[in-house]
């Protein structure tokens, strides 16, 4: 990509930002280029080895004056050193946290107050695995994961004093058929449902509004059907969603049932055809007809993408999306994705090397561009990439592999 195809593509996400009519978005801001033309981006500011983009001080010798080119990427760290880092949270450019809940050093809370540079542990949350969370309607800041000194896999995090404290507000029952062993992922509706998934089985637990109690759910599917394993849970218009499935079955999508039915009961839609082996792992949806799903596609080994345009249970109205229609034509799978109006980041992991790659939509999925950190010479700069916080000014934060983290700076 030339550096004047790169401005078109920004120039693109700026504009597709400026029109989304979102009330609350904070004006698009846009650092100024350096003008020397010469950067083949996005590339990584290495600063000792020669390949790095100009680092805006004009000096010419690649070395790092933390001042980033636009347009450009600059390589941070984060305290998840996994593969995954799987709770990852911000209330506004500043201001964010990540959970580190798996692999075997997954353990801690950290929070950022300065967008992501620093990372400050909290001193509560070293016996405790977290995997998502997420503040809801009501101000408060949820999680899921497991406290293994206090046996909890549903918790609250009490902002109130001076150090962060874990409240407890779900156990899991002695039962090895119902019970939650280890949160993945809690949904809360705006009325104050909620729902968590359990990491390593088909386990799911429902609390109603106003309640103190979680159900263990024999099923969450209607009509009795068995329940399936869930790799993302979201809250839509006071009732759920979810993606999933396991490795050797068709990317699956769960969505509500009508309104008579128990609030947190869904049913299924298979996207692939029954001969084909996919995991879907994230959701966004714009409204009940209009939404995205991203995974793997485990048979042809490609990104698996599919937006939604109408009543969610007509096959017909599932697209399939190929990158490849977009020119980006590596194998890969997708993890996360985040959106603000119609523009959508998205991030996975390239097939067989495991590398981070990172594209985006500015019409909800229908095209792509690439914009992956990559060295000088094109090959890609990044681990595998497992979430992604875009921002209302065009910055992307991006938690990668072995305690990376990414930002693009516009």
């Amino acid at each position: 990509m030339t550096a004047k195809t790169l401005k078109s593509t920004i120039l693109s996400l700026m504009l597709a930002l400026a029109l989304v009519g979102c009330e609350t978005m904070a004006p698009v801001v846009v650092v100024p280029d350096d003008n020397n033309d010469d950067q083949v981006a996005p590339q990584v500011d290495d600063g000792n080895d020669g390949v790095g983009i100009d680092d805006n001080n004009d000096d010419d010798d690649d070395q790092n004056d933390n001042t980033p080119a636009s347009n450009t990427w600059s390589q941070l760290t984060q305290p998840c050193g996994g593969t995954h880092t799987d709770a990852f949270w911000f209330d506004d450019r500043d201001n964010g946290y990540i959970g580190c809940g798996t692999n075997a050093s997954g353990f801690g809370l950290f929070v950022t107050i300065d967008g992501g540079v620093t990372w400050d542990e909290e001193l509560n949350f070293q016996e405790v695995r977290i995997n998502d969370i997420f503040r809801a309607a009501d101000g408060k800041l949820y999680a899921t994961g497991t406290d293994t000194a206090g046996g909890f896999e549903v918790f609250e995090i009490d902002e109130s004093g001076a150090q962060r404290q874990l409240v407890g507000l779900y156990s899991g029952s002695n039962s090895a058929f119902t019970a939650v062993s280890q949160g993945e992922n809690i949904a809360v509706t705006d009325d104050g449902q909620m729902f968590v998934d359990s990491l390593t089985g088909t386990q799911t637990a429902y609390r109603d509004a106003g309640e103190t109690n979680f159900m263990e759910l024999d099923t969450f599917l209607s009509g009795a059907q068995p329940s399936e394993q869930m790799s993302r849970v979201i809250a839509f218009n006071n009732r759920f969603w979810g993606v999933g499935s396991v490795i050797n079955m068709p990317g699956t999508v769960y969505y509500p049932t009508g309104n008579n039915t128990d609030k947190y009961e869904m049913n299924k839609i298979e996207l692939q055809p029954s001969t084909m082996d996919g995991e879907l792992h994230d959701i966004h949806l714009w409204s009940e007809t209009s939404g995205i799903v991203c995974g793997f596609d485990q048979s042809l080994r490609f990104p698996l993408i599919y937006t939604l345009s109408g009543d969610p249970s007509d096959i017909n109205n599932w697209t399939k999306i190929n990158l490849a229609d977009s020119g980006i034509t590596y194998q890969g799978g997708a993890w996360k994705m985040s959106v603000i109006g119609d523009v959508v980041v998205l991030v996975g992991q390239t097939f067989p090397n495991n590398k981070g790659f990172v594209v985006f939509s500015a019409d909800r999925g229908q095209t792509w561009n690439d914009i992956s950190p990559v060295f000088g010479d094109g090959s890609f700069a990044a681990n595998l990439m497992t979430n992604v916080k875009f921002f209302s000014d065009a910055t992307i934060l991006i938690c990668a592999e072995g305690g990376e983290m990414w930002r693009y700076n516009p």
